[in-house]
């Protein structure tokens, strides 16, 4: 006999008087595996066109810590046996506790434990429920690290109106730490109570093991880095991309959250580098 899993749609309650609801995610979860999974959609373009007033930054925070908090309970496998008889109970009481705010999960289905790979059930009920917000990446080239720091110098340079040289944008910043003789270079750097040194690491990859190869790199060199960052009140600013195949969303969250937990970094996603780049502009204004 299959085993079962629940699943929740969340949902975006843009307007409660005309009952307009959106759906923004997808949490399943598998109590015999002690498993659960988050899937979201990785753009929300579509919705901010719609809805002018979506709150597409908080949203995707809340996106950020719902996957954090999975990642948590997946280390906590006795924890699914309390909701085996009251599924019901488990988005609300676990994951995104149930008040009059407008995100909130719905209700809780059950489905049938058709493969023992988890994650392709997650990605068969993500296209079954949220496809449509992924049809504009359908022909989306790769995104790696020459086309997001051109992306971040492009938005740079427009709001600062020329103001800024392009050989300024384009010398590199060279960090020696002291008592280790290694070299790094940062293709920019900006201050504004930090010295921001910034660098873009794609995950726009094919392979997880090339994801878990490049993460261990960049934690490495990091690590290495705390005391340079330390002595000189500096920052990591890491600029990241996420890969087109949705079946490598999982490990593409955990290495991000690997560097987000490392002190003296931030993590800008792709999505966020329009407004990472107004910050950077008001700085060198």
């Amino acid at each position: 006999m299959n085993s079962i899993f629940h699943y929740s749609i969340l949902q975006y309650h843009h307007s409660q008087a005309l009952g307009e609801v959106l759906n923004i995610g997808l949490l399943l979860w598998f109590p015999e595996q002690r498993q659960v999974i988050f899937r979201y959609p990785s753009r929300l373009g579509r919705i901010s066109k719609l809805y002018p007033s979506f709150p597409e930054k908080t949203i995707k925070s809340f996106f950020r810590g719902i996957t954090a908090k999975t990642l948590q309970l997946n280390k906590k496998p006795d924890i699914f046996i309390k909701y085996e008889q009251q599924a019901q109970l488990f988005p609300d009481h676990e994951i995104l506790i149930r008040d009059s705010s407008a995100l909130q999960f719905g209700d809780v289905k059950t489905g049938v434990v058709y493969t023992s790979d988890l994650s392709k059930i997650a990605d068969d009920f993500y296209w079954l429920f949220l496809a449509s917000y992924d049809e504009e990446e359908t022909y989306r080239g790769r995104h790696d690290e020459a086309y997001l720091l051109t992306a971040f110098k492009k938005n740079l340079r427009k709001r600062l109106q020329g103001r800024i040289s392009r050989e300024t944008l384009d010398r590199p910043i060279t960090v020696k730490p002291e008592t280790t003789g290694l070299v790094y270079q940062f293709p920019f750097a900006w201050q504004n109570g930090t010295y921001n040194l910034v660098k873009p690491v794609s995950f726009d990859l094919k392979l997880q093991q090339s994801i878990t190869e490049k993460v261990t790199l960049n934690v490495g060199q990091f690590t290495v880095l705390r005391p340079y960052a330390e002595q000189h009140n500096a920052r990591f600013d890491v600029l990241v991309a996420r890969p087109k195949d949705r079946g490598l969303y999982k490990p593409y969250d955990q290495a991000v959250q690997l560097l987000a937990d490392l002190p003296h970094v931030k993590i800008v996603e792709e999505e966020q580098l329009d407004s990472y780049s107004e910050k950077t502009a008001e700085a060198l204004r």
